[in-house]
């Protein structure tokens, strides 16, 4: 339901002006009002009930003051109202008789004042408005339709709906006009590309009937909503974002691959399962939790692995009453494929029995707090301690009753009370605060994040601050870890592919800039798979490693050496004067390859063949490259074997 817009012209004998004004701006409101209450729908899970309360009583009231302008004006010819100075009046006059809503009671060619003053204020709403025919043409539009596709005022009266709204936005809007055109009012959003900037689209088609219940054509309300779909991109970023918040709680944390093997665990899985962390490394999760746990998660795993997010709360068994919070985030590639999920779990018990009462006592405050692996506070309003939770005591070395009731600045040292302050002050401003900070504990560096959390009292007034501190050294060190992983092979140690493309590109921009020229080598071992079928992998890999080490002796320190896959390796020379320091250095890689190699206790004897390939500033890319030294050592091994050929 909308409001109609009724376009007037009146014989001041029967009807004031202000009458007829005051009906549009009724039709008009009531149309708005109810719109804004559909466009928060989905946000809201329904209607804004006062927007459409209030849009319901001006349609009320328009429709009633429409009937009794009706009646007045029942013996005045309808005729049109011009669109931009038209003489042609014909098209709206049909759509004025046949609908009775369209009320045209123009005295002249010309429009007066007052119908130019509604004209006006229809064209100054922040909506577009038409009204569209059957035919689906243009019988009415507001001026704003003009500017938002880009199209001459004069045009628009008896334009096709297609042609003013181009292939594209025709296209998403189609199978709506004909619901609405079958006498269904319908609500949906567009895309709008083709007429310069992108926007967004919230539109609204009306049927409109005549006294015999005829479609005669369609009212149509047009917002922009780029702004609000804007605001809904940037609020899915901000959740994204949130999302890390919880990583650094108290949790059990842990990576578990494809193959449904824990991969990495954090060491609160000891106090939580008495399994030691390094004894579940390799293990399953239905190794680790038993039939009857897997069972329980069995359901959420596969939806992880699918590359869903899954949250969900289990309660261990109704003994215990300990209720945990699941967060199952799945890991992918660059194409999409799910490679493992990590998983954090959390003991929500003391949550779970707040829900249960009204308030959870002290003393449970007290037993979730000194058992959790953080440090937990709460600090006043005048920066005093008054409430610690039992980790305190190790972290100041004082017993609690010489903590609880002292201010934070005589209890920590002057730098860390420094670090700490800028933070505090922001919470006691009413804005969270996270840091990270570095201190010396058990002698050893490590590594804290904290979180200060502004907190308010029943009549919402701030009173203090809570603080939450825990340890993520663990979880530094795995980040270093897997930073170094994601760029070396972790067999050889030699950088990977993903480095040596970056090593590579690298170094021909260098080249290029300097105007000397660079090789890449190109080398693999020859008859690797004899090596492996007769010393198994393991004899394989013993190989690669050592001649790995070999490769990166032969070589100067500044040159690259990496693996690719399997046994193929490259080695990026860099600074060359003269061509024939490549076959200086692929004879040296050759000879130390003719002293035998010891494999699992046994004398081998490994060639390599090396193909190489000169950059001068005339190759493409990288890529380019690396086909023309891959080239030229199947030319070396066409030759027999443990020697090199050269691609200039």
């Amino acid at each position: 339901m909308t409001g109609h817009i009724l376009l007037v012209r009146f014989d001041s004998s029967k009807v004031t002006a202000r009458a007829v004004i005051l009906l549009i701006f009724l039709a008009a409101f009531a149309g708005a009002a109810m719109v804004q209450g559909l466009a928060h729908w989905p946000q809201r899970g329904g209607p804004d009930l006062i927007a459409l309360a209030a849009g319901m009583l001006a349609a009320t009231f328009a429709l009633a003051l429409g009937r009794r302008l009706h009646a007045q004006l029942a013996d005045t010819p309808l005729t049109d109202i011009p669109y931009a100075n038209s003489g042609d009046t014909a098209p709206l006059a049909r759509v004025a008789t046949a609908a009775n809503t369209v009320i045209d009671v123009t005295a002249s060619d010309q429009p007066e004042p007052e119908a130019r003053l509604m004209r006006a204020m229809l064209d100054d709403l922040p909506a577009l408005m038409a009204f569209v025919d059957t035919d689906q043409k243009v019988v009415f539009a507001s001026r704003r339709y003009a500017h938002a596709y880009a199209i001459a005022p004069e045009m628009l009266p008896g334009i096709q709906v297609r042609t003013l709204l181009g292939e594209d936005v025709y296209a998403q809007s189609q199978v709506f006009i004909g619901d609405a055109l079958a006498g269904r009012a319908v609500n949906f959003e567009r895309l709008v590309s083709h007429t310069g900037a992108v926007r967004w689209e919230r539109v609204t088609y009306v049927p409109q009937l005549d006294n015999a219940a005829r479609v005669i054509g369609i009212l149509a309300l047009v917002d922009d909503i780029t702004e609000l779909k804007r605001a809904q991109h940037t609020f899915a970023k901000s959740e994204m974002r949130l999302r890390t918040i919880t990583d650094n709680m108290p949790a059990l944390i842990a990576y578990i691959d494809r193959e449904q093997r824990y991969r990495f665990c954090n060491g609160h899985h000891e106090s939580i399962l008495n399994l030691a962390p390094e004894k579940m490394l390799g293990q399953t999760v239905r190794q680790v939790m038993g039939e009857p746990g897997y069972a329980s998660m069995e359901a959420h795993i596969q939806r992880a692995l699918q590359g869903e997010r899954v949250t969900f709360e289990q309660q261990v068994d109704q003994a215990s009453g300990r209720y945990f919070l699941h967060d199952l985030i799945p890991e992918t590639e660059i194409d999409g494929t799910v490679t493992g999920f990590y998983s954090m779990v959390q003991d929500i018990t003391a949550r779970k029995e707040a829900e249960l009462r009204e308030r959870a006592s002290q003393k449970l405050l007290r037993s979730v707090t000194d058992n959790l692996p953080a440090l937990v506070c709460y600090i006043d309003a005048e920066e005093r301690f008054q409430f610690n939770n039992q980790p305190y005591e190790k972290w100041f070395g004082k017993p609690l009753a010489q903590i609880t009731g002292q201010r934070v600045a005589d209890l920590m040292s002057p730098s860390d009370f420094a670090i700490h302050q800028p933070y505090y002050t922001q919470a006691r401003n009413g804005t969270m605060a996270e840091f990270e900070f570095e201190a010396t504990q058990d002698g050893g560096q490590h590594f804290y994040h904290t979180t200060y959390l502004p907190q308010f009292d029943e009549q919402q007034q701030l009173n203090g601050v809570c603080g939450m501190i825990n340890d993520i050294t663990t979880l530094k060190r795995v980040e270093q870890q897997l930073r170094i992983l994601a760029r070396h092979d972790t067999l050889t140690g030699l950088p990977n592919r993903n480095q040596f493309d970056d090593k590579l590109a690298d170094a021909m921009a260098r080249s290029r800039r300097s105007g000397t020229p660079m090789a890449l080598m190109f080398l693999d071992i020859d008859h690797f798979k004899s090596i492996n079928d007769t010393l198994g992998h393991h004899g394989g890999d013993a190989v690669l490693r050592e001649f790995a080490q070999r490769l990166i002796k032969a070589v100067r320190a500044t040159d690259t050496v990496a693996r690719l896959a399997g046994d193929e390796f490259v080695i990026i020379l860099e600074g060359l004067h003269v061509a024939e320091e490549c076959a200086t250095v692929a004879k040296k890689i050759i000879a130390a390859m003719t002293r035998a190699f010891d494999v699992l206790g046994y004398a081998r004897r490994v060639t390599t063949s090396v193909g190489i390939a000169i950059d001068r500033g005339d190759i493409a890319d990288g890529e380019a490259l690396l086909r023309r030294a891959d080239d030229a050592l199947y030319d070396a091994k066409a030759a027999g074997r443990n020697t090199f050929r050269v691609s200039e």
